[in-house]
């Protein structure tokens, strides 16, 4: 007897749903949602290091010298730690006080545009939206403003941080550009009304939901009539960029519509590239479309340029001979094209993605230490280099590597 295709879809989409939720409800007990937990909280080190790119020692001299500076709490071992909100405060403080200097503080000035990056490639697997989110974290925890626009009808990225448009009736991207209905009269709604704060302090998003697939079926009816919409995205963010420092596009694994006009929103892209020969194949052939597409849009815009352009490493085990040996390859052939950090293949990273916990979410005694750190070296040198093109862009910091 012949299978009902809709019903089997059906059925093993109403089966997984429950599953994932059961297997949530194990994983967050007590909790029912991750968001439910409060964020870890960050050592002196970790706040150096991590949050305020300072030296350990000057930070607890200001500790102890700068008054009224957030003070943390002191837990078991003699060991102080302070809350993201803390460092934050501690941050605008130091800064008034004239301990960090304009080209480490993150807060854009009233003449700055928050910087527009797309993470970008056509290719599934090669770890756009876990390299979406810890960079998100990353940037956030430095004191960046950031927003993430989801463009995957998938809406991976906004699973990750616990906003589910679909499951929870939220507006997404979709209803923000979306095409108003002729015979409705239903418009698009402003994007204000679309955003969603995070659990993540800095960070918000602008969900994603499977009904972006429905604007590209409407946009194509839209350009028959000779409607635009390369600025669709562009537009809508022009009314609420003021709030941000930052806003990441975490785009699908195809080219859309809704691509096209995260690429036309853009001051930076970067081009995640997973470590296998294949991948590096497939690079040149949706380099090949991707400079399509970008001579489509300066056709339309003439003017539009980017502030910086990159391609990183991604899934990349520099124990591995071969992956070592490509690693090479790609450098000798694109220079300074590419980031000097590679985002490493890890368990950390690899856990993290099970249990829906980007790296910085997690404790470091979660994992040996050795692994822990690797892995935070890879993707503070990411958070990092980008911090340094957002920096020249802004203006505040002189362009080091000479390549465009």
């Amino acid at each position: 007897m012949g299978l009902k295709g809709s019903q089997f879809l059906s059925g093993v989409s109403d089966d997984l749903d429950e599953a994932l939720q059961a297997q949530a409800a194990r994983l967050l007990s007590p909790d029912k949602r991750k968001s439910d937990k409060a964020l870890r909280r960050f050592t002196i080190r970790e706040v150096a290091d991590i949050c305020l790119r300072t030296n350990y020692n000057s930070l607890r001299n200001y500790l102890r010298s700068v008054p009224g500076l957030p003070e943390g709490i002191l837990e078991a071992g003699n060991r102080r730690t302070f809350s993201l909100e803390e460092v934050h405060e501690l941050q605008g403080k130091l800064f008034e006080a004239g301990k960090l200097s304009a080209d480490t503080f993150p807060r854009r000035m009233d003449h700055e545009k928050p910087v527009r990056i797309s993470i970008f490639n056509l290719k599934g697997g090669v770890s756009k939206t876990t390299l979406t989110v810890n960079l998100a974290e990353g940037l956030a925890c430095r004191g960046y403003r950031v927003l993430i626009v989801d463009v995957d009808p998938q809406a991976s990225c906004s699973d990750m941080l616990d906003i589910q448009a679909d499951l929870d009736h939220l507006p997404s991207l979709y209803d923000v550009v979306r095409y108003a209905d002729v015979k409705s009269g239903e418009k698009p709604i402003p994007i204000i009304d679309a955003v969603q704060a995070t659990y993540f302090p800095n960070i918000d998003i602008v969900p994603g939901s499977i009904g972006l697939t429905e604007f590209e079926y409407e946009t194509s009816l839209a350009a028959s009539k000779g409607t635009p919409f390369y600025s669709r995205i562009s537009d809508a963010l022009s009314t609420i960029e003021d709030a941000y420092d930052v806003i990441l596009f975490d785009t699908p694994p195809h080219m859309s519509f809704a691509v096209i006009a995260s690429l036309h929103a853009s001051d930076g892209l970067l081009i995640p590239l997973s470590a296998g020969m294949l991948d590096v194949v497939s690079l040149v052939k949706f380099t090949d479309l991707a400079s399509a597409t970008l001579d489509s849009i300066e056709n339309v815009d003439p003017d539009k340029e980017f502030d910086f352009m990159r391609l990183v490493l991604t899934r990349y085990s520099p124990n591995d001979a071969a992956q070592l040996q490509l690693s090479s390859f790609l450098r000798a052939a694109l220079g300074g094209r590419m980031l000097q950090t590679d985002f490493l293949s890890s368990t950390a990273i690899a856990d993290a993605g099970n249990t829906m916990n980007p790296l910085l979410e997690v404790e470091p005694s979660s994992f040996n230490r050795k692994t822990y750190d690797r892995i935070l070296e890879s993707v503070q040198g990411i958070v990092h280099e980008i911090e340094d093109e957002i920096m020249m862009a802004r203006g505040r910091k002189n362009a080091e590597r000479g390549v465009v």
